[in-house]
């Protein structure tokens, strides 16, 4: 395998957000459709997407490449060494993954059509029920808006915290989630968007 290969769906996290322009390594798009291809299972036998090769060694799970990488090029600045600003950002990433990010899947799936197996599009959308699901998750927001810092970035600076959420905030513009309820959630996703890694990354669903 090639060193620094990232194998990933076409709107996968590390395909649309700002690691492709931070860490600049080489990408192969990997069709969302299920089964997975035989040589894919063979480098990640869980099949999830993305999965990062590292002269001879694999790592999968989006935040798992994206500490790796951090750590790797010795980016401080995007994931400290220093312990508990580290804590910090692990603390958020975990929060993100397990709270916050499924919320905001749970309005994207009528939103965009998501089907499992086929991903976003792959079936019609449901725009009836997006009210009642906006109501549904907004105490889970209003939580995330108090804990986001006002200043734009998660925890008050850019961190592979930010990275890890980019794309589900980017999708937002797509979605018409209304963030306009939670102020610091809607800057933060604004300030994200309009970064110049982001942009020159050409962002997909």
């Amino acid at each position: 395998m090639k060193p620094l290969s990232i194998p990933t769906r076409p709107r996968s996290p590390l395909r649309s957000a700002p690691p492709t322009t931070v860490f600049k390594r080489q990408f192969a798009i990997l069709p969302f459709d299920l089964p997975r291809p035989g040589w894919y299972v063979a480098v990640n036998p869980v099949g999830g997407i993305p999965a990062l090769a590292d002269d001879g060694m694999v790592l999968a799970e989006s935040n798992a490449i994206l500490r790796y990488l951090a750590a790797r090029e010795q980016r401080d600045d995007l994931y400290p060494g220093h312990l508990r600003d580290r804590a910090a950002v692990d603390e958020f990433l975990d929060r993100w993954a397990l709270t916050f990010r499924p919320a905001f899947f749970r309005f994207e799936v009528p939103a965009l059509g998501f089907v499992a197996g086929r991903g976003m599009g792959g079936g019609p959308p449901d725009p009836a029920a997006l009210p009642a699901i906006a109501e549904a998750i907004a105490p889970t927001l209003r939580m995330l808006d108090g804990l986001v810092d006002p200043s734009g970035p998660a925890l008050g600076r850019f961190t592979i915290a930010d990275v890890s959420a980019a794309p589900v905030l980017y999708r937002t513009m797509h979605t018409r989630l209304d963030l306009s309820p939670y102020p610091n959630v809607e800057r933060w996703r604004d300030s994200l968007i309009a970064r110049k890694a982001f942009i020159a990354a050409d962002p997909v669903l």
